[in-house]
């Protein structure tokens, strides 16, 4: 009985965090309120106190999901079996480009990268550093595989990975683009890239 519960929570709280994403996406951090969480999410204001302390606690629970999101969709690049300059366009997409997908509209980007500064830092750097080593490992295994010669650009896994984050965080400067054109941005870095790497 007790793990019916547990996973009718759970499933709860998902509820309310990707009620609040829609939200946040929609209408920024400060402008979302509990009571349009819960209205959002179809849960009375008195269930969503129950499980979340308030509008942090919510933002710092979506914050988790999409974490989760953003690893999933790492690691379904990283064992898709499609040629190397794929991969990394997915690897780079996974990280930069979900959170595009989740927060289309731009005009909140900023409210909502400094509310996650501000609320959720942990969580955001536990984020990087998962994400950094897998990855490392990328880069890494697919030179141990003769997939690519980092030698030819004159660096490591470590050095490349840290200049393809950096690639990846400047396309996304500027006018902010559209999901389409983000994705030929990072289909355009992982092309060239590849294109200096592979022997």
């Amino acid at each position: 009985m007790n793990e019916i519960c547990e996973t009718s929570a759970l499933t709860k709280m998902e509820q309310v965090a990707d009620a609040a994403r829609r939200l946040f996406a929609r209408y920024g951090y400060k402008r979302t309120s509990m009571d349009d969480i819960a209205r959002e999410a179809g849960v009375a204001k008195a269930t969503l106190y129950l499980h979340f302390k308030g509008k942090d606690d919510v933002f710092r629970t979506m914050m988790r999901r999409t974490a989760d999101l953003v690893l999933t969709r790492c690691d379904a690049a990283l064992t898709s079996g499609a040629p190397f300059a794929e991969r990394l366009e997915g690897v780079l997409g996974a990280y930069y480009g979900t959170w595009i997908d989740l927060f289309g509209d731009p005009a909140h980007w900023g409210e909502l990268v400094l509310v996650k500064t501000q609320i959720a830092m942990d969580q955001a750097k536990e984020l990087e550093g998962l994400y950094i080593d897998r990855f490392r490992g990328f880069l890494a295994k697919a030179e141990a595989d003769g997939e690519i010669d980092l030698s030819r650009a004159g660096t490591d896994a470590d050095q490349l990975c840290q200049t393809l984050m950096q690639a990846a965080l400047g396309a996304k400067s500027g006018t902010p683009p559209t999901q389409e054109e983000f994705r030929q941005r990072m289909r355009n870095i992982a092309r060239l890239a590849a294109a200096a790497l592979t022997r």
